[in-house]
């Protein structure tokens, strides 16, 4: 099963939006160079508004076709909307991690890959949801079709019952 139309134009505008979310979030980065906790914060929102985006795209993709998603669209929205509930992202720097002459480029460009393996995390996650729920409708809709099949198989045996009175 291939990707509609609709869905192609989805997901084209998903990557523009994004694209515009990264040159608004290196503008304020411009601005912002020399205090760390604006960038983190900057970065919280920037992963918040992927996040955002994606679940947008999912919802204009699939709302229609899919109602089951409904829930768990809803869960993740109102999971971005209480932040205080998310793990803290950037909260503390890893010496480890960290060169000791790491230019502001370096470290931000080291947030931004983290962020992604968060982001990735997170989608992963999302994907497995949707597989259970696949998994439990193709289950039902087998159900269904087993006693659609039985109904049917007992169908002549009902059909001349019926006919020899």
């Amino acid at each position: 099963m291939g990707i509609t139309k609709n869905q192609s134009d989805d997901i084209k505008k998903l990557n523009a939006r994004m694209h515009q979310l990264v040159d608004k979030f290196t503008v304020t980065m411009k601005h912002e160079e020399s205090e760390p906790e604006k960038v983190k914060s900057s970065m919280n929102d920037l992963e918040d508004n992927f996040k955002e985006c994606i679940l947008d795209t999912v919802n204009d993709c699939y709302q229609g076709q899919h109602p089951e998603l409904t829930p768990l669209l809803e869960k993740e929205r109102d999971a971005l909307r209480h932040r205080g509930n998310r793990p803290p992202a950037l909260e503390v720097e890893d010496p480890e991690t960290q060169e000791p002459e790491e230019s502001f480029c370096d470290k931000v460009l080291r947030w931004f890959r983290a962020m992604l393996q968060r982001l990735q995390a997170w989608w992963q996650k999302f994907v497995a949801w949707v597989k259970e729920m696949g998994a439990a409708v193709v289950h039902a809709a087998k159900a269904l079709w087993n006693v659609f099949e039985s109904f049917c198989c007992s169908l002549p045996e009902l059909l001349r019952s019926f006919f020899q009175y």
